[in-house]
């Protein structure tokens, strides 16, 4: 009985009844009854014909056959019962675990590229700020990139971005976390770094341009959490110098380009 009680699956509960709960059978199937129909969930024992399936007590959507057609003892029958019902429910709790796990995961990334998106930057950049480091922000927007996925279409332009995607991972690679905003702008948080501000910023503007396609590039803007009174104050910095390096590029520009980013919540 004890050690159907502790069987790990539906298999260890038919093998233990055959090699040691009951010794008297030589055979057992298990079956599983959904919307009036049986279906076989495990089996152990000779290949034979077991008796007719018959409910279990606890467990009336479980039948149980056997061979030779002998009582089984009610108390075996029972602790199958108990026991399957708990087998059912851990599967469930693990399933419902996992949907947890992949919603939470959804919820978090950036469909288009698979990196982060807004809401998992704004939890990372909270604790970041909780855990009192010293963290950059580089926020990044791509100059020419509308015109380009104006004159080639947007599986171009998803293409691209995809690609830059994973060319920011991977030169960024253990210094930072990289997240796209939405649109064409990306945003990086800079956790680990031995080089100076300004250092970083020279290695940055150079390293994090787009070195794959002509007539687009990126707007760099950079500020430090020592530079500002508060977390949203370095959102905003980044955001200014962002902006002011977009207007240097392009000075001959009539309309001031649209600012998909706010820093404000």
């Amino acid at each position: 009985m004890l050690t159907l009680a502790v069987a790990e699956s539906q298999q260890q509960l038919v093998d233990q009844l055959v090699q040691g709960s009951v010794k008297a059978l030589t055979g057992v199937t298990l079956w599983r009854q959904e919307d009036g129909t049986l279906a076989l969930q495990s089996w152990s024992g000779t290949v034979q014909e077991e008796g007719k399936p018959v409910p279990l007590p606890g467990a009336p959507n479980y039948r149980l056959g056997w061979t030779p057609e002998a009582p089984l003892p009610a108390s075996v029958q029972a602790m199958l019962g108990l026991r399957l019902l708990y087998l059912d429910a851990l599967n469930e709790k693990l399933e419902l675990s996992d949907q947890l796990s992949t919603l939470h995961h959804a919820a978090l990334t950036d469909p288009l590229t698979g990196l982060g998106n807004r809401r998992a930057f704004d939890a990372d950049l909270e604790a970041s700020e909780a855990a009192h480091e010293d963290f950059g922000v580089v926020f990044i927007d791509l100059n020419g990139f509308k015109a380009l996925n104006d004159k080639f279409g947007h599986a171009l332009g998803d293409s691209l971005l995809r690609g830059y995607g994973v060319w920011l991972s991977r030169v960024t690679h253990e210094r930072a976390q990289v997240y796209r905003l939405g649109g064409d702008e990306f945003v990086v948080l800079v956790h680990h770094t031995v080089l100076s501000p300004e250092a970083f910023s020279i290695w940055a503007m150079e390293r994090l341009q787009i070195p794959f396609v002509d007539d687009v590039s990126a707007a760099i803007g950079i500020a430090w959490r020592h530079e500002c009174e508060n977390v949203r104050a370095v959102l905003s910095l980044a955001d200014q110098r962002m902006y002011a390096v977009k207007k240097a590029d392009a000075p001959t520009t009539a309309t001031q380009e649209r600012r998909r980013f706010r820093t404000s919540t």
